[in-house]
């Protein structure tokens, strides 16, 4: 009986996660969800989740955007100077930003949010 349990909460926390309405990912990217609702495809930077813990801070997007996958990828351009300052005023140690993560809607792009990551220690 404990191992159905463990089964049912298993695929309860698998479904609650979303990783069965998952895209296609593309080859080197790796992905999170997490419980404050962002799910992410990390892409173009390296799985470093063995030695960081990734922290997911969503932006507040319509209703039926919460449970959509975001693609994340490192701040280009202006994205770079906002980053910077995310990281300033957040003033954690060891903490660094690691990507911004948006959802395409139709033709209109919409900023999800970003994450940023810790050393394990």
């Amino acid at each position: 009986m404990a191992v159905l349990g463990v089964v049912g909460y298993v695929a309860y926390d698998y479904y609650r996660a979303g990783f069965w309405t998952r895209p296609e990912m593309p080859d080197g990217a790796f992905s999170i969800s997490y419980a404050n609702g962002l799910r992410a495809i990390l892409v173009g930077v390296p799985n470093e989740r063995e030695t960081r813990r990734y922290f997911g801070h969503p932006r507040e997007v319509p209703f039926y955007l919460r449970d959509a996958w975001s693609f994340c990828a490192p701040p280009e351009g202006a994205e770079k100077e906002q980053a910077t300052e995310f990281i300033k005023i957040r003033n954690q140690p060891g903490e660094r930003f690691e990507v911004i993560c948006k959802i395409k809607a139709d033709n209109d792009l919409v900023i999800r949010g970003v994450i940023s990551s810790v050393p394990k220690l």
